[in-house]
């Protein structure tokens, strides 16, 4: 795995790519990748222009795809791995996306989150949101990568149509369903301790009442 400073050198040598490259993202053995300027969250209606807007907003359940700010270049001889950033994994986001970038890709990163959180969660533009660690290989890959996601630079409709598609359940939707779900069953559960009230306590009281009075009428 590279250091900081073996990241930098690499870079230098044209291994890889980070463009642009923020000095304060570089920590002692990573990169923190930064929010882009588009995104998408489940139930709206469409791309968010975050670079115009300045955040994303997460409520509990949903599930956003963030671009990040930085474009990356994997040289046959770099591997990348994707991590959340721990202070909003501590909030409670979940990353959904594929933890590698393979030798050879080229493009803007595309990552896929849900918040199980119960509150909501905000990621400003170009905050830093996504830890990406980059391994130099012991020799270049024979192929480099060449799919689908090759030059991307923003959301496409394929990578929102599932979260759009009101028919197809999302791990944000299962959530809310879950969350939903609790609040009734903890509803319930106080409907019943009223009643067992009322049934334990009250209704001995009122068979005592009338008792009474049946006996001040004899």
């Amino acid at each position: 795995m590279l250091a900081g400073a073996e990241i930098r050198t690499a870079i230098a040598e044209g291994l890889m790519e980070i463009e642009p490259l923020e000095a304060s993202c570089l920590g002692l053995a990573r990169y923190d990748m930064r929010v882009g300027h588009e995104a998408y969250v489940s139930g709206s209606d469409g791309k968010i222009d975050v670079a115009n807007k300045g955040l994303v907003v997460i409520d509990p359940g949903e599930f956003a795809v963030i671009v990040t700010r930085e474009r990356v270049r994997c040289g046959p001889q770099i591997a990348g791995q994707l991590g959340l950033s721990s202070a909003y994994a501590r909030q409670g986001l979940m990353l959904l996306s594929g933890p590698q970038i393979d030798p050879g890709f080229e493009g803007r990163l595309i990552v896929r989150v849900t918040n199980l959180a119960p509150r909501r969660v905000t990621l400003g533009y170009e905050g830093a949101f996504l830890t990406t660690q980059y391994l130099k290989l012991a020799a270049p890959v024979e192929r480099p990568y060449q799919g689908s996601r090759q030059g991307q630079t923003g959301l496409s409709a394929k990578d929102i149509e599932a979260t759009a598609d009101p028919e197809s359940p999302t791990l944000g939707g299962m959530v809310k369903s879950l969350q939903t779900l609790a609040r009734d069953v903890s509803s319930l559960q106080a409907s019943v301790r009223a009643m067992a009230w009322v049934v334990g306590i009250g209704l001995p009281l009122v068979v005592a009442v009338v008792g009474t009075i049946v006996g001040l009428r004899s």
